[in-house]
């Protein structure tokens, strides 16, 4: 669900301000955290919306809004308490339930999502698009509830049956090395254990819908496909290794980081690969400029996403060499409160944002 999207989601509050002859000052406010939400300003729109709040306590289309706001700043718990509230206020608001069901989908909890989905049925004038998120996490549950799981001190490891149970241990050793490898790097660590699923490369395919060139997801789950795995154990280690960042960036800057900062620190950080990433970016000839990579990579050519890979490590790399792991996690914790992401890098890097750009598209 795209941000302009949820824009367009809330902007009728508005206009139902207006209907109800509400105070102007909470139109007003409803008015500049619309905008805001489409510019990717979460903190200011969380703020508006929550100051428009406490005016008009009973618009559902406020809470919606303040909870995509909250849930784009990694606030789930926050957002959340705003979904259900707008649905206590409306219980058919369907686009409510979307916000909600998803959230809960990428918290692990695949089996609430569910439910709030089968609520939101009843009421839904489109219902394709539920039907299909619908079906797709059924046969998720389908086929989860039927593995087995090993766990460790800080993961929980799904996997299908008793011939992989050596590799499942084997993952758990592998990711709790990561655990204090990485955290000790950015003195960050994820306090709730986190579940990581091993799929076969067809189900890693169904069920995650990434393109072909990607090894591996992280969604709220580490999700891997395991044909192979152990015969190339340097290659598991890369692939458990980088998504484990990427639960690390999600609990210290939400879903605010830029993709190009996401990835290239994933790649900073895993297990090998380090030469060849330089490498590829040394060959690179039409490098993509770091503003253009701030979204999902998900629907590049696997050329296209080696080549923002590389382009994200070497950035972030720059980012170390400039000020440290201290700075960049700084910058990510800024982002979750809502800080806009140029301000923050000038003052963590002692650089303008656009400067950097342009140090990287130089080098």
């Amino acid at each position: 669900m795209r941000v302009w999207v949820c824009a367009l989601a809330v902007a009728a509050s508005v206009s139902v301000l207006h209907a109800q002859a509400q105070p102007y000052d909470a139109a007003a406010l409803v008015k500049e955290a619309v905008a805001a939400l489409g510019a990717e300003r979460f903190g200011d729109a969380l703020d508006g919306f929550t100051r428009a709040s406490k005016i008009v306590p009973n618009d559902p289309t406020v809470c919606l809004g303040a909870g995509i706001a909250a849930m784009r700043l990694g606030r789930n718990d926050e957002a959340e308490s705003w979904f259900t509230r707008a649905l206590k206020l409306q219980p058919s608001y369907t686009t409510a339930s979307e916000w909600l069901g998803e959230l809960q989908y990428r918290d692990g909890r695949v089996k609430d999502a569910i439910a709030t989905y089968d609520a939101a049925l009843k009421s839904a004038r489109d219902p394709k698009e539920l039907e299909r998120r619908l079906a797709g996490w059924r046969k998720e549950t389908q086929l989860q509830d039927r593995f087995y799981e090993s766990r460790g001190a800080h993961f929980v490891v799904l996997f299908e049956g008793p011939a992989d149970e050596a590799l499942a241990r084997s993952v758990v050793e592998r990711l709790e090395q990561a655990y204090w490898r990485i955290g000790g790097v950015l003195t960050a660590y994820p306090p709730k254990p986190i579940t990581v699923v091993l799929y076969t490369s067809e189900q890693f395919r169904d069920i995650t819908r990434s393109p072909a060139w990607s090894g591996g997801v992280y969604d709220g789950r580490i999700r891997v496909p395991i044909k192979g795995a152990m015969a190339d154990v340097d290659d598991l280690d890369r692939v458990l290794s980088h998504e484990f960042v990427h639960a690390v960036v999600a609990m210290l800057g939400g879903r605010t980081v830029p993709v190009w900062m996401n990835e290239g620190l994933a790649v900073t950080l895993e297990v090998g690969n380090k030469d060849r990433i330089e490498d590829e970016f040394n060959r690179a000839q039409n490098r993509p400029a770091l503003q253009t990579l701030h979204g999902s990579f998900g629907r590049l050519s696997s050329t296209d996403a080696r080549v923002a890979y590389a382009v994200g490590a070497h950035a972030v790399k720059r980012m170390l060499d400039l000020r440290g792991p201290y700075a960049v996690v700084a910058l990510m914790q800024d982002l979750s409160r809502g800080v806009e992401f140029g301000a923050s890098f000038q003052q963590h890097f002692a650089m303008r944002y656009v400067d950097f750009q342009a140090m990287i598209a130089r080098d």
